[in-house]
């Protein structure tokens, strides 16, 4: 990102035109309680836009986004703001799926995808069945063989693959732009 300040129109929303809507939308976003920001102004919408864009910022658009997220009122806002673009910029991306590029997102969801497409067509998936056998076996044995261990441990892969699929999907859906060659 260059040259530009945080702003709705820099982001890849449909957001509504007021004040007060484009808080309620951004905050569910980015994850976040609407009681934070039901007395937010314009800045609050700022700060929120300069949280979600801060990762792909240079070093000095960040020293400004840094600014403007840590001038608003709220301390708690302030710190669940700052804990959002820590947690995407420096520990991972995916913790925050507004955070990434269209580009990204959509790499993202073709690998969980295979990865899901894999599974379904070797039969690996959870199900209440084979969980109810497995729970079964362990009670009369008073023990998980390492066989069930193995199960459990493919079962949360899966899961945990079709789960970040859903939310790649969800964002996916979220977005009014996927054109991966631009910015967002």
């Amino acid at each position: 990102m260059t040259g530009k300040s945080p702003s709705t129109s820099s982001l890849p929303y449909n957001l509504p035109m007021d004040t007060k809507g484009q808080l309620r939308e951004l905050a569910k976003i980015i994850n976040i309680p609407p009681s934070l920001v039901a007395n937010g102004d314009q800045n609050t919408v700022d700060a929120i836009c300069a949280t979600i864009l801060y990762r792909h910022m240079e070093q000095a658009q960040r020293h400004e986004a840094m600014k403007i997220i840590r001038s608003l009122p709220n301390r708690e806002l302030v710190g669940k703001l700052v804990t959002k673009v820590v947690d995407t910029s420096f520990v991972n991306p995916t913790w925050g799926m507004w955070s990434l590029t269209n580009e990204e997102l959509l790499d993202k969801e073709s690998f969980h995808s295979a990865v899901d497409s894999y599974a379904s067509y070797v039969g690996l998936s959870a199900s209440a069945l084979g969980g109810k056998d497995l729970i079964k076996q362990a009670w009369q044995r008073r023990a998980i063989t390492r066989g069930g261990i193995a199960t459990l441990v493919i079962w949360g892969v899966v899961a945990l693959n079709k789960y970040q699929l859903n939310k790649l999907q969800e964002e996916k859906s979220r977005r009014s732009t996927l054109n991966s060659s631009s910015y967002y």
